[in-house]
């Protein structure tokens, strides 16, 4: 059976290496921290409601996947008026590949890449973001950037809808911290588009300077997530947008059970 190697040690690539591992595949993880990488900034919660009519399927696929991988957890968000909202949660960090191959891929080919000046052979599953069209001429992705914050000590999570389809929000996403976004993603992003979040994060209580600012830039692509095999033994799957946990853990299972033979 060959191996499964994959570029970009984000949610994509990360629930696919652990989900095929899982299937008795084995799977090398390739990433070489490029700063950017829109993962670590990933608050994890997600709900039906947010996947929609479009993207449904994806999150009942996704569900028993991150049960099976990680365990689903829930959390309780207030709003303004004290009301309570409730959320499913994976922390990026029980998701993230922990010790990838730390060497830059400079080529992918059919069932093959090249790292550190070494040709690696097998499957390979290309979910490297916003570099994926480094490597798959006319592959249309760009970013969209934004930065989340962590604050210092735990705080009761808080949930501030400010514009059709965009919340503020701020709950305990890892020990000891509160973290917050307010989904910003901006083609050209400013100073002035951090101000505004730390105004928001103020207005949640959170006016203390952040421990912690995470960066990145979410992959878009033309239409919607993208999950397509580029040639025999190569799949490239990117565009996760805001639903990177969810259409991760999708992909994984359609790669493995349906794409690897």
């Amino acid at each position: 059976m060959p191996i499964l190697l994959v570029v970009g040690g984000g949610l994509f690539g990360s629930l696919a290496a652990a989900y095929a591992r899982r299937q008795g595949i084995e799977a090398v993880v390739f990433d070489c921290q490029r700063s950017g990488a829109a993962s670590p900034a990933a608050a994890g919660l997600f709900k039906e409601a947010w996947a929609g009519r479009k993207l449904g399927e994806h999150y009942r696929q996704a569900l028993p996947v991150l049960e099976r991988l990680c365990g689903l957890q829930s959390v309780l968000l207030q709003h303004d008026d004290g009301s309570p909202e409730s959320f499913l949660f994976v922390p990026p960090r029980l998701i993230l590949e922990p010790n990838p191959v730390r060497a830059e891929v400079t080529a992918v080919g059919d069932g093959w890449l090249e790292a550190a000046g070494q040709r690696h052979e097998g499957w390979v599953y290309l979910a490297a973001g916003v570099w994926s069209g480094a490597f798959m001429p006319g592959l249309e992705v760009h970013g969209k950037a934004g930065a989340a914050f962590a604050f210092a000590g735990e705080r009761a999570g808080r949930i501030h809808p400010y514009a059709y389809g965009r919340q503020a929000l701020a709950f305990v996403r890892d020990p000891g911290q509160t973290y917050f976004s307010d989904g910003t993603a901006e083609r050209v992003y400013e100073d002035k588009h951090e101000r505004e979040s730390l105004l928001r994060a103020a207005a949640l209580g959170l006016t203390d300077a952040p421990c912690r600012r995470y960066w990145g830039q979410r992959p878009y692509t033309p239409g919607g997530p993208l999950f397509v095999q580029r040639s025999p033994r190569t799949w490239v799957a990117t565009g996760g947008r805001k639903m990177g946990t969810i259409l991760g853990a999708s992909f994984a299972r359609r790669l493995v059970e349906e794409e690897l033979r």
